[in-house]
């Protein structure tokens, strides 16, 4: 059963250049305004059980979307269906009346959810718990800091046992180990419950999202598993990115005066065989070193390399990280060289870039990353697709090699 239906939903917001603009057009029954579509015919359905990403740029009509799907904003056209009870974690602050202490913030949220009293005292302490807010509980929320402001909508949110979870880029607000602590608990609920998720994390989406929308100007570019459509928005990002590099003056932009550097540099990859060579061809089953230089300009920090590999439309064949390998935070401190030894490539004939990422020590926050130029992979073997697979044929009646007359 589908717990959410999106049914051709548009947003239309009339634009009017000057207040009186509105006035006018009431008196004359003449249109004074300008129409902007925020959404255009955004169709899509989600089961149970099943988490959905939501990426594009700033602008492109995630916020927009996600109030109407929480019912905090109503659709132009279209109309959404929505079995079950809905929480939402959309912009910072919302839903919460600045004179009551977080307490009563609580039984406020939790009855505008459906709750009943008795339920929301069975929650309560769970609620101030994973808030860690218990010094400050009985205080305004108007004296709280943003990261405590998230900290309390999310739990509540979390903690009511909501059939569908709506949450913004407000989690980016908290600190990395309540994020940590935010993905953790969405991660365990997130195969009986239904998770709408924004963020401009790729590394996110990807972890928690079955299934992925991008939005650009309104419009669904692309709806599907979630690495297709991650792959095709990294591939847009990508190109984008290059025309600005060689065209900075036609986009207003200068390097000079820019002092913020990431906190982790990615200055080089290199791909070398097992003897420390060079490698400008990759031979199928070779073994193959791929080193990642990373510089860090101030004290020591602690944090992770992914690595992918991906197919020149964008797609990605093969990613990981050292975090997802088990291992303990790299130590970033001045340059340093770290090494992703792949034994015996199985990859099929085409082209491929490398990509490497750094990463904060809960793969939340990228500071960097860096793809490779095009990398030929050789073979001679005649199968298709991506990987080489190994495989047996057990053939009914086999022709025998020997025959008689």
């Amino acid at each position: 059963m589908n717990v959410l239906e999106v049914q051709n939903i548009s947003k239309v917001y009339n634009m009017y250049a000057k207040p009186v603009d509105r006035l006018k057009e009431i008196v004359t029954r003449r249109p004074c305004h300008q129409s902007f579509a925020a959404l255009e015919n955004i169709s899509f359905s989600i089961p149970l059980g099943k988490t959905l990403g939501i990426i594009g740029d700033n602008g492109a009509g995630k916020s927009t979307l996600l109030k109407i799907l929480a019912g905090t904003l109503t659709p132009t056209s279209g109309e959404v269906i929505k079995h079950g009870r809905v929480a939402a974690l959309l912009e910072l602050g919302a839903g919460f009346h600045p004179e009551f202490t977080g307490r009563q913030n609580i039984y406020l949220n939790a009855a505008l959810l459906g709750l009943s009293q008795k339920e929301i005292r069975e929650r309560e302490k769970d609620i101030i718990d994973f808030a860690e807010l218990r010094e400050f509980i009985d205080r305004p929320v108007k004296n709280y800091s943003s990261g405590m402001y998230v900290r309390l909508a999310f739990s509540i949110a979390t903690t009511v046992d909501p059939d569908i979870l709506i949450i913004d880029e407000a989690l980016s607000v908290g600190d990395q180990h309540f994020q940590k602590k935010c993905i953790d608990r969405m991660t365990t609920f997130r195969n009986n419950k239904t998770i709408i998720f924004c963020s401009h994390s790729m590394y996110l989406i990807n972890e928690l999202c079955n299934q992925a929308i991008w939005l650009a100007n309104g419009l669904m570019q692309s709806y599907g598993m979630t690495p297709d459509v991650v792959g095709a928005y990294l591939n847009y990002l990508e190109k984008g990115e290059r025309e600005i590099d060689t065209q900075p003056e036609r986009c207003g932009l200068s390097l000079q005066g820019v002092t913020a550097l990431p906190e982790v540099i990615i200055q080089d990859i290199r791909v070398l065989d097992s003897n420390g060579n060079m490698l400008d061809r990759i031979e199928q089953f070779q073994e193959i070193v791929i080193q990642i230089k990373t510089k860090r300009c101030g004290p020591s920090l602690e944090g992770h390399l992914g690595i992918g590999i991906i197919r020149s439309n964008g797609q990605l064949v093969f990613g990981t990280t050292t975090k997802e390998s088990g291992l303990e935070p790299i130590l970033f401190e001045g340059e340093q060289i770290t090494e992703f030894t792949i034994p015996s490539l199985p990859i099929l004939h085409g082209v491929y870039q490398i990509k490497a990422v750094a990463a904060d020590r809960f793969t939340l926050k990228y500071f960097s990353e860096l793809v490779t130029g095009d990398i030929n992979i050789f073979c001679e073997r005649p199968e298709l697709g991506v990987f080489w697979i190994e495989h047996k044929w057990q053939i009914p009646n086999p022709k025998s090699s020997d025959s008689s007359d």
